[in-house]
């Protein structure tokens, strides 16, 4: 038989487990406020100085392959919380799945004994590598709550931004810190090795080369790596059980719609940080 062949690591800012490891972990903090004074646009008395991460257990993300909670979560100096996850292929309902999360960021404040007025403005990022608003020409869209009749916002203590990376030219100038870190997001890959010069504009930012450095070093460690490839194997064969079961007959109509369901509970519940072997038990998904 054959040998099956392996996925390929890419070696991108945008993996998951790189970007936790680039901006979630405390050595980096000015790295994730740099980043999220860009997507925000922050300046003067707003501008994020200060950061806390929050259950950012990173060592954890290292070993816990099935069970890791991969995003990125802060909070600022004056109490504002963030929430910034990585997402390179497109998942069904995923807006509803991005307003759960940043719901439960923000219900999460409301410890016993705290009182409504307690809770902080609450902030969800996602950086995505697939078109959300296809038809949209910007790449850059930022939700709250509001009336459109009366042109009226109730409150900005719930925001919530997508970046669609996917809209993002390579030749694309480079003028705004957001366009800078666009870049580097998108186009790390081909300066990673040295060989592709850096555009000139980020030659001179500190933190986006400090990033790049960051990703290197993390790709060059044996741990991580072997992580990375592990859950690219596991997505593989995964992807490629579903196509032989189509192919076969095995799985149609119901069975397929029931398998995907699961599979997608699955993948929910553990970015929830549910362990493996709860999912397993209630969905039947070997995550």
């Amino acid at each position: 038989m054959p040998k099956k062949p392996e996925p390929m690591l890419r070696r991108t800012l945008l993996n998951d487990i790189i970007f936790k490891i680039v901006f979630g972990s405390p050595k980096n903090e000015r790295l994730l406020r740099s980043l999220l004074n860009a997507i925000l646009e922050l300046e003067g008395e707003d501008k994020i100085v200060q950061l806390s991460l929050l259950a950012n257990d990173v060592g954890k993300a290292y070993h816990d392959e099935k069970g890791a909670i991969l995003d990125v979560r802060a909070r600022d100096g004056h109490n504002r919380q963030y929430n910034i996850e990585v997402q390179l292929k497109e998942q069904t309902s995923y807006i509803q799945r991005s307003l759960f999360y940043l719901s439960k960021l923000y219900s999460e404040q409301l410890e016993r004994g705290r009182k409504y007025g307690d809770l902080r403005r609450t902030v969800a990022i996602s950086i995505l590598e697939f078109p959300l608003f296809p038809d949209l020409a910007g790449l850059h869209t930022r939700f709250r709550f509001c009336d459109p009749r009366h042109n009226l916002e109730l409150s900005d203590i719930l925001e919530i931004h997508y970046l669609e990376l996917s809209k993002f030219r390579r030749d694309q100038p480079l003028l705004t810190p957001l366009e800078k870190w666009l870049h580097v997001l998108r186009f790390a890959e081909l300066y990673e090795s040295g060989v592709v010069p850096l555009p000139a504009p980020i030659q001179r930012e500190e933190e986006m080369i400090m990033a790049l450095d960051a990703m290197h070093n993390a790709y060059s460690d044996d741990e991580v790596r072997l992580l990375i490839e592990a859950r690219l194997r596991a997505e593989w064969d995964e992807n490629t059980r579903l196509h032989e079961a189509m192919e076969k007959g095995e799985a149609k109509g119901e069975a397929v719609g029931e398998a995907r369901a699961r599979l997608e509970v699955a993948q929910k519940m553990a970015k929830s940080g549910i362990d493996a072997e709860t999912i397993l038990d209630i969905t039947g998904v070997q995550l």
